[in-house]
């Protein structure tokens, strides 16, 4: 007897479902239907016979594509309800967070639940009712991450996942050990990817090393954006929203056909806030303020037929005050003064950030197996002034305002072509799951700076240029053992080559006449082998148990942020290296309205990269081995239609096996590798009452917990966040019309939590940056 592919095991879940359909044809909507499969083809079945939808499923061409985009959730027992409500409900739970919703971790599409890596997905709804506006957001929701923004510029992002990360990314250059992805897309530079989220279909969260599938910089996990895209049809959405601190908000997308063949989407942003801070020397009370901006237009071709092409352009302009904080004392940890949101500079900081770029998927079915082709560019222009020390721990709020440890101004720019070739298709008699494919990356960039150091050196100005070549061979095979049991293999070479030129005073002197340039001309190179091994066994349609080893790999580089020592700028430090080690499970219960998935792992470091400061100069070097091992757990329970349920935690260990005694880490006494709290965790609810005349009543709430953490590698105590608690939460209602508007009124940090989310030493000078404060805002959505 021939087997099932292994997508058809949900079907199980909704055999029910799939009966009534065949009774009573096209137009009947499924009472409950838990499996993915029935509810990603339900739209895509409309107007069709059940052999057909059979044909459509099994073909994965055009329609099964467009059914996969008009997914829908399991929960739709309203038996008792009107059909209005009943279909908003059903509307509302799609994307709600712990549907087993589709995702494309592994390159290609597949059930959240079937997927045998750990994988946080949170789509347009979870993301609306957990008021995730940004990046940064992210860690109040996902096991093991940690993102924190940039020191000088808050729209750059720190991340770290399971022990690895970089805490420089404003710098050309620096790279993430995180990669960051827009659909399929590589961002190589963190500067400007903490602005506020617009047009999303979904976030993807990849937990462990992605190096096989993703390639470079992604020694930990990924994080991956999914836009919406095009598909033929008329949908679109506007948001407005106003709040605290003159806070005020826009986001609308539209989505239309142009011919039979083409459809066109367009959607755009805006967002302007007044700043948390006061600021005595500069005479306002508003500091901090930031102003974002952007848009992004999509085309698709939609003819149907063996050729796919999908293209995008995207602009997005952030311009703020930079970064600020609260100056304070590295040793006794006193602050400049009693509030926190207080900056005692006398420095008006300012940040600039342009990002745009676009990208060209191209795609051809030769029966089998599609071919795809990925061209991407990206462009990334900054300028930013700032005080790294906010000011000196002896200023107060009545002066003196003296300057910091670095009035440090920059101008940088860089940019990055990308081509990647694939194939991926299914063999065997539809047992072996390949993809293999060939992938190019080019970056150039530059960056000037001016330093004046301490009150005292006025640094000649610093200007280098950099480039980095990388190449890229993979594949990876799934072969299915038996209808229940797959085993995975994957291997990826890369080849990278960075290099920087430039020059920079080599010496520190008050006196202008003696100060010397030094030359700064180096080159590194850099090969790794990524392989990767699992094992999956599918043991019931509802339970999911997987195995994997895979090894990471992240290249070395240069140390852009050294001050007056080119020696240090060329030393740089060398590539880091991981052998992750996991094992999960991923169930679903109760018809499908439950999921629980369960991960442990532990990851085996070489060569550790760390960023410490020495004699003032924030430098990155290899500290040794280190083991970080932990456990995560997810849940999601749907108990009524339109209720949903979630928590999510995880326990992380960190440890240096063998520290490398050269390193600060090591004279410096550090027990703690940087950004590894131990515990993590969030809870919460979303929920919506129905009334047929008074309209719905939306509520939600949810809680977070993020345990103490350093930031930096020696472990100095002013780099050490304690831990902290948020809750957040929003009441709304729906009109009862037949349409998709909503209002609301939410709270973030609804108990006015004082935390702190940055903390650094440079010399004397100590910074610590707090939190957000208290906010609210009251926002109205209307989408068709």
């Amino acid at each position: 007897m021939p087997r099932l592919p292994r997508r058809w095991l949900a079907l199980g879940r909704a055999s029910s479902t799939c009966a009534s359909i065949r009774k009573a044809g096209a137009s009947a909507r499924p009472s409950r239907c838990w499996g993915w499969s029935c509810s990603r083809i339900f739209r895509g079945i409309e107007g069709r016979t059940f052999s057909n939808t059979i044909k459509i499923i099994t073909s994965g061409k055009k329609d099964m594509t467009k059914a996969s985009r008009w997914l829908l959730a399991g929960t739709a027992m309203l038996a008792a309800s009107p059909a209005l409500a009943q279909e908003r409900a059903a509307r509302a739970e799609a994307s709600a967070y712990g549907n087993d919703i589709v995702v494309t971790a592994q390159r290609r599409e597949s059930s959240l639940q079937e997927t045998p890596i750990s994988v946080t997905a949170l789509g347009e709804k979870a993301l609306q009712d957990l008021q995730i506006e940004r990046t940064a957001d992210l860690q109040r929701v996902t096991p093991s991450l940690s993102v924190t923004q940039g020191t000088v510029d808050p729209t750059t992002l720190t991340i770290f996942m399971r022990g690895a990360g970089q805490n420089a990314g404003t710098w050309v250059g620096y790279e993430s050990a995180v990669g960051l992805y827009i659909d399929d897309l590589y961002f190589a530079s963190l500067t400007g990817a903490n602005l506020d989220l617009a047009d999303l279909e979904r976030i993807e969260v990849l937990r462990g090393p992605q190096g096989t599938l993703y390639g470079r910089n992604t020694l930990t996990g990924a994080i991956k954006y999914v836009t919406k895209k095009p598909d033929g049809t008329s949908f679109g959405s506007l948001q407005a929203e106003a709040g605290a601190y003159d806070m005020v908000r826009l986001k609308g997308t539209v989505s239309t056909a142009l011919s039979d063949d083409w459809a066109v989407l367009a959607s755009g942003n805006f967002y302007d806030r007044d700043g948390y801070f006061s600021a005595p020397a500069l005479d306002r009370d508003d500091y901090g303020k930031a102003t974002e901006y952007g848009g992004r237009v999509a085309l698709a071709y939609t003819g149907g037929g063996s050729f796919g092409l999908n293209a995008s352009a995207f602009y997005s302009r952030a311009k703020n005050d930079g970064s600020v904080g609260l100056a304070t004392d590295p040793v006794t940890l006193e602050p400049a003064a009693s509030d926190p949101y207080t900056y005692v500079g006398p420095l008006d900081g300012y940040g600039d950030v342009e990002t745009y770029g676009g990208d060209l998927t191209l795609s051809y079915d030769v029966g089998g197996a599609t071919i795809k082709s990925i061209t991407g560019a990206v462009r990334n222009e900054q300028e930013f002034l700032a005080d790294t020390t906010a000011g000196q721990p002896t200023n107060t709020v009545d002066g003196p305002y003296a300057l910091g440890f670095d009035r440090l101004e920059s101008e940088a720019g860089r940019t990055q072509i990308s081509q990647e070739l694939q194939v991926l298709g299914d063999a065997a008699g539809d047992k072996l799951h390949y993809i293999a494919g060939l992938y190019y990356f080019r970056e150039k960039g530059h960056q000037g700076r001016s330093d004046y150091l301490l009150n005292l050196y006025q640094l000649m100005p610093q200007l280098v240029d950099m480039k980095t070549t990388s190449y890229a061979a993979y594949g990876q095979l799934t072969y299915d053992l038996t209808p229940t049991l797959s085993a995975t293999a994957g291997l990826r070479y890369t080849h990278e080559t960075k290099s920087v030129e430039g020059y920079q005073q080599n010496n520190l002197t008050t006196v202008p006449e003696d100060r010397t340039y030094g030359a700064i001309d180096a080159t590194r190179k850099a090969k790794s082998w990524t392989p990767k091994f699992g094992l999956d066994w599918q043991a019931t349609p509802d339970i999911l148990a997987y195995a994997s080893v895979s090894r990471g790999f992240q290249a070395g580089g240069f140390n852009y942020l050294a001050l007056a020592n080119p020696t240090n700028y060329e030393n740089g430090f060398d590539p880091q290296t991981v052998w992750a080690y996991e094992v999960g499970l991923k169930t679903s219960f109760l018809d499908g309205r439950g999921h629980l998935n369960l991960a442990a792992y532990r990851n085996d470091f070489s060569d550790i990269q760390t960023n410490v400061i020495v004699a003032g100069s924030s430098l990155t070097q290899n500290a040794g081995t280190a083991r970080v091992q932990g456990v995560e757990g997810e849940f999601s329970y749907s108990p009524l239609p339109g209720w949903n349920l979630f928590a999510s935690g995880s326990y992380n260990d960190d440890k240096y096996l063998d520290i490398d005694p050269a390193s600060s880490a090591a004279s410096s006494g550090a027990t703690r590798l940087p950004n590894v709290p131990h515990w993590q965790g969030s809870a919460g609810f979303s929920g919506r009452v129905p009334d047929e005349k008074l309209g719905d009543l939306l509520v939600g709430a949810d809680y977070s917990y993020m345990g103490g953490k350093y930031l930096g590698g020696t472990n100095a105590p002013i780099t050490y966040m304690p831990d902290y608690e948020l809750v957040n939460a929003y009441v709304g209602w729906a009109p009862p019309v037949d349409s998709d508007i909503e209002l609301r009124f939410s709270v973030a940090n609804f108990l006015k939590e004082d935390y702190y989310v940055y903390g650094n030493v440079l010399g004397a000078y100590g910074i610590r940056s707090p939190g957000d404060p208290r906010t609210w805002k009251v926002s109205v959505r209307f989408s068709y």
